[in-house]
């Protein structure tokens, strides 16, 4: 099979979202992770500046049988931002995976890169076809090196009081907080490897942040004084979770744990063809990592979004003391294993052993 590896169009976005449509990840929900109703839209939000390429057959003009992205997203790096790529959105036709067309991918990106250059990616624990590829050391193929494990967490949203001490105010915020804002995001942010940098400007119209305004985040004021912050985007409107079906028996299931979601809060499931209800947090800071602090924005983000939403999905690295906060709600868990990749070496040699690591999943 002949192709042409080029980059994407905007008028292949009806192509791409036929192949992100044929693609599903099975299991006992069959779910798929659509970018509808404009794939380069959302490719606007998870980088910066995308680059996405597409695989066009030769005999099949207008049909998209791979797709990838590799664009850049400026990101905190020891201290200093710098431009990082991020694969992602690799979708191959089953009709065509027995070829050489994952060759023929890679050894496009390797034009792509520039020497030295890396990227990071992530894949999902349960995709173990993808795992097995990345780890084959295929020729040809670029080096994955692990760097941590992801821990997303669906914490499902109920309603509950919670107290505040008499020190702290909680509240969402406005324009009026966006220098302190961009103050302790920026602060924050160079303390922390892989933290993105924020132009908290940008949240009035920016394609980086569709969908965000300034009123998109609570903040946690001790004695007058910002300590914490939970960004929140709902992301509807640039990707959507579908269940496709579910394994026999699950039709059944469905509607007792349905039933018992809305006596005890959780994610219920949808009829086939529905997408999961949730809402995506993002910028989760809090000074000097304080547990307690992300304890209460938490408490209040549960709170607050429930009856709008079934969930709130957050992500921390499974080594960073706050990913201990999340395990006390009731959750679904789900892991990803995080890699640097590289043509040309090891990334993780130039990294800080002392920062922690951060992950924004609102941008996964």
């Amino acid at each position: 099979m002949s192709y042409q590896i080029r980059p994407a169009r905007a008028a292949d976005n009806e192509a791409i979202l036929s192949l992100l449509q044929g693609t599903p990840q099975q299991g006992a929900v069959t779910l798929n992770f659509e970018r509808q109703p404009d794939y380069f839209r959302g490719a606007k939000v998870t980088c910066e500046q995308p680059d996405v390429w597409v695989a066009e057959p030769r005999d099949a003009r207008g049909k998209v049988s791979a797709v990838y992205n590799v664009g850049w997203r400026s990101l905190w790096i020891n201290g200093e931002v710098r431009r990082v790529r991020y694969a992602h959105d690799l979708r191959i036709d089953p009709e065509y995976r027995n070829g050489m067309i994952l060759h023929r991918l890679f050894r496009q990106l390797r034009k792509q890169l520039a020497e030295g250059e890396w990227m990071q990616t992530t894949v999902l624990h349960d995709n173990q076809a993808s795992l097995s590829t990345v780890a084959s050391g295929r020729a040809g193929l670029p080096v994955y090196y692990p760097a941590g494990t992801i821990e997303t967490s669906m914490l499902y949203t109920r309603a509950r009081k919670a107290r505040l001490p008499a020190d702290i105010t909680l509240r969402q915020t406005n324009e009026v907080d966006l220098p302190e804002m961009a103050t302790l995001l920026n602060r924050q942010g160079r303390q922390k490897q892989f933290f993105p940098y924020w132009d908290v400007q940008r949240v009035r119209g920016d394609d980086y942040f569709y969908g965000m305004g300034p009123g998109n985040f609570l903040g946690l004021w001790v004695k007058g004084e910002l300590k914490g912050l939970l960004g929140f985007w709902d992301q509807k409107a640039i990707k959507q979770t579908r269940v496709l079906g579910y394994a026999k028996g699950m039709g059944l299931m469905r509607h007792l744990y349905n039933s018992h979601s809305m006596l005890r809060g959780g994610m219920r499931l949808p009829a086939p063809g529905g997408v999961l209800s949730y809402l995506t947090l993002h910028s989760l800071v809090v000074e000097n990592d304080d547990p307690e602090l992300l304890r209460l924005l938490l408490d209040h983000a549960v709170s607050f979004f429930h009856g709008r939403f079934d969930a709130l999905v957050c992500g921390f690295f499974a080594n960073d003391p706050l990913a201990k906060v999340p395990a006390r709600y009731r959750r679904r868990l789900l892991l990803s294993e995080h890699f640097l990749v590289s043509f040309d070496g090891d990334p993780r040699e130039q990294l800080d052993s002392d920062r922690p690591w951060y992950v924004e999943v609102a941008r996964l």
